[in-house]
């Protein structure tokens, strides 16, 4: 029993599952969005398929891709952790490099067979999104100019497998920015080489300002017809401000590694809390209740999974 338990908890650490919830909460915000617009089983989310059962599919999607682009990068950088990071499972001896193969193919495979679920080009949008994380952990991770807009783009991706003709674009924006300004600072915070120089710091804001230009165009140019309640624009400002309070409370005082670790976590989960206050903005107030009561089991998830996940490498002791 307790050497199965340790596999979980071991294969939870390898995929990264206390991050997980940022990628289903993206999806999750699609699928309520049109569900708030089409409320009865419909063709509108996924071959009839209720609310339910979509949301289901969803959250496989989004779990089956963060867990492959998390268990691929340990399966590459074995090396490289054996020197920096030997808590990791593989160097730590808990998983052998074929088992995270296995779980990294397992999970890539689980997302596309879950992203068959949907309507339209779901399965294609799902094969990009994958397409882009290998690329990321082959080739962009180690030009930052490079690799830092493509975490951008794959967060994007996430939100058009369920529609890719999604025309509010503003949420998918927010989180394109969200996500590569956490990853600028955590790739600062854990002093990653090549450093972010001056010259690639030119040009990842150039890629952000490009890609920024053609997602708010795309949405400008589909006309979603969805309109602010009055004041209602007022709430994402409120969400980003708050994240920007927490993320300075959560790294102030602590080493730079842990501020990373911290960064990420609540960056990934406060996700819900974006999608939860795009739709105050526009006056779907139960969606914005379901995606709030989300965000609060996902945090107290969350949380349990980084404690019982660090009890299996380190010395039960308090963590803050």
């Amino acid at each position: 029993m307790k050497r199965t338990v340790l596999r979980i908890l071991t294969a939870i650490q390898l995929t990264r599952l206390t991050i997980a919830f940022g990628a289903i909460s993206e999806i999750w915000f699609v699928l309520l969005l049109m569900w708030s617009e089409q409320p009865q089983p419909a063709e509108g989310l996924a071959h009839g398929m209720s609310l339910a059962p979509a949301l289901l599919a969803g959250a496989v999607v989004a779990t089956g891709l963060s867990a492959y682009g998390a268990s691929f990068n340990d399966v590459l950088d074995v090396r490289h952790d054996m020197v920096f990071s030997p808590e990791r499972p593989i160097p730590a001896g808990r998983i052998k490099v074929g088992q995270a193969a296995v779980v990294t193919v397992g999970a890539l495979l689980l997302a596309i067979l879950a992203a068959s679920a949907f309507r339209g080009e779901a399965l294609r949008v799902t094969l990009v999104a994958a397409a882009a994380i290998l690329f990321y952990n082959a080739a962009g991770k180690y030009i930052p100019a490079i690799g830092i807009p493509t975490i951008g783009l794959i967060h994007a991706l996430h939100m058009f497998i369920p529609d890719l003709g999604l025309g509010f674009t503003l949420p998918i924006w927010l989180v394109f920015s969200h996500t590569m300004l956490i990853a600028l600072a955590v790739h600062v915070l854990e002093e990653k080489r090549p450093k972010i120089t001056r010259r690639s710091a030119a040009a990842i804001a150039v890629a952000w300002l490009s890609w920024s230009g053609v997602i708010l165009t795309l949405g400008l140019y589909r006309d979603s017809g969805f309109h602010f309640v009055p004041m209602g624009f007022l709430a994402p400002i409120a969400a980003i401000i708050g994240f920007l309070i927490v993320a300075r409370w959560k790294t102030a005082n602590v080493p730079r590694l842990v501020a990373a670790e911290k960064l990420k976590r609540y960056g990934a989960m406060w996700q819900c809390l974006y999608g939860a206050s795009w739709f105050l903005a526009i006056g779907h107030l139960v969606a914005a209740m379901w995606l709030a009561i989300v965000a609060v089991v996902g945090f107290s998830a969350m949380t349990l999974l980084k404690e019982l996940t660090g009890i299996t490498n380190k010395p039960v002791r308090y963590r803050a």
